[in-house]
């Protein structure tokens, strides 16, 4: 009687020979390609539209962040020294700035600012604006404002008067519009417009608001709508003037050599400012609404692609149950030649982990190639959502990488039903039936 080789080499030959027969051979068949097509192409491809989805929209939500990030840091400080009541003023003290620069080791440099509401009029347009005031040579080493300067790029150009194009005898305080600002008002590089202020004055005719004619000499663009439609920036002196603050600041920004720590540098010079009634503001305390909206968007978006990938798997689980009912009497025989039934188990968990693996290698690479489109700028649908820009697109590939890793692992999750399924197919029986 003929014996058949059953050690552990020939059984793992055996389970390699079949993965490729029910996955690979059978779909090159003509004859069974339908089932191999429900039951390899169908959940491979959704496990591949799951982690294509994921490094797409993680990749360019990650870049929308970063970019976020990096234009909020560009545009404010890293940490601002107010009153610890939240409003009023500091006293302007050199003594301030120089005890600031050596509270700490992270702290690259120090630089007051002015900043209030007013009115912007020019022509027959008028709005409500914010004025910032900086200071030309300490703000340069703070304030990240000098690169969206559109005309000289240099905050030099806010230090002095500058002649009116309108009338070229007088002399005016320079300013920087926002580039929407100045598209809606009308105004250019080289026009006169008024800052009007929000709280009238005692003048010879009773109370009336403070008008203060000045030029602009240069167009911000930001690129955040916000500060490109509101913001008025002009010289420290000059904005003290207007807001009647010659002898005060509206407080003192902080550059660090870590964003990121600003939390932690606030908290050890709080303990240092509670005496003088001021505190350390961090950039994360005024964007904290923004940051936490952006964090909470980021993990339902985690949330909704994983449970596009667990669908996927699914259908893993679905084609498998059938393919072991269908298989039932190869099986019996496969058992009854010396198979056990851990080693019949373990070719269908095998057979889930392969179709996932095929699937993670096609989503991701997918997903890299549609990365590669966005970021070229050939998508006119999508740049025109982004005002036009490029999206900006950072893939974290250790976020891939712990999706895909997740991503076999419920491949496997969902191929432990059908191994159960094949590993209870009682041999005797199965063979017995002649349907």
């Amino acid at each position: 009687m003929p014996t058949f080789p059953t050690g552990p080499s020939f059984k793992g030959r055996a389970i390699r020979f079949l993965l490729f027969r029910y996955l690979i051979s059978s779909f090159l068949a003509k004859r069974s390609r339908s089932q191999a097509t429900i039951g390899v192409v169908l959940p491979m491809a959704g496990v591949a539209i799951g982690v294509a989805a994921f490094t797409v929209v993680l990749s360019v939500m990650t870049g929308f962040v970063s970019n976020m990030k990096t234009r909020l840091l560009g545009l404010e400080s890293h940490i601002e020294v107010v009153k610890r009541e939240g409003f009023g003023n500091v006293t302007a003290s050199p003594e301030l700035l120089s005890a600031l620069r050596t509270a700490s080791r992270e702290i690259l440099a120090v630089a007051p600012f002015q900043k209030g509401d007013a009115i912007l009029q020019a022509r027959s347009h008028a709005t409500t604006i914010t004025i910032l005031g900086l200071d030309p040579v300490l703000g340069r080493e703070v304030s990240g404002l000098e690169r969206f300067l559109t005309v000289e790029r240099d905050l030099s150009v806010l230090s002095k008067d500058a002649e009116s194009y309108a009338d070229s005898d007088a002399k005016f305080p320079p300013v920087a519009l926002g580039r929407d600002l100045a598209s809606m008002m009308n105004a250019n590089v080289g026009d006169r417009v008024t800052l009007v202020s929000t709280v009238p004055e005692e003048g010879p005719g009773g109370l009336a608001p403070k008008q203060f004619p000045v030029v602009v000499v240069d167009i911000l663009d930001t690129g955040s709508p916000t500060h490109d439609a509101k913001l008025v920036v002009g010289n420290i002196e000059s904005v003290g003037r207007f807001l009647n603050l010659e002898e005060e600041w509206a407080g003192v920004q902080l550059k660090l050599r870590e964003p990121l720590e600003a939390d932690e540098v606030a908290k050890d010079l709080d303990a240092l400012l509670a005496k003088q009634g001021l505190r350390a503001k961090p950039w994360t305390e005024a964007n904290k609404t923004l940051l936490r909206a952006l964090k909470l968007e980021r993990w339902g978006m985690t949330f909704v692609l994983y449970m596009v990938i667990v669908v996927g798997c699914f259908s893993i689980t679905i084609t498998l149950v059938l393919a072991v009912k269908r298989k039932a009497r190869e099986m019996a025989i496969l058992r009854a030649v010396g198979f056990e039934r851990k080693d019949l188990g373990m070719l269908y968990l095998l057979e889930g982990f392969v179709i996932g693996g095929m699937g993670v290698v096609i989503g991701v690479s997918a997903g890299v190639g549609l990365l590669a489109i966005i970021r070229s700028g050939r998508v006119a649908f999508i740049n025109a959502a982004y005002a036009g820009r490029n999206v900006p697109v950072v893939v974290d590939w250790e976020a891939v990488a712990l999706v895909s890793g997740g991503s076999l692992v419920l491949a496997m999750v969902a191929a432990l039903w059908p191994a159960w399924e094949v590993m209870k197919i009682d041999v005797v029986e199965t063979l017995a039936d002649r349907q």
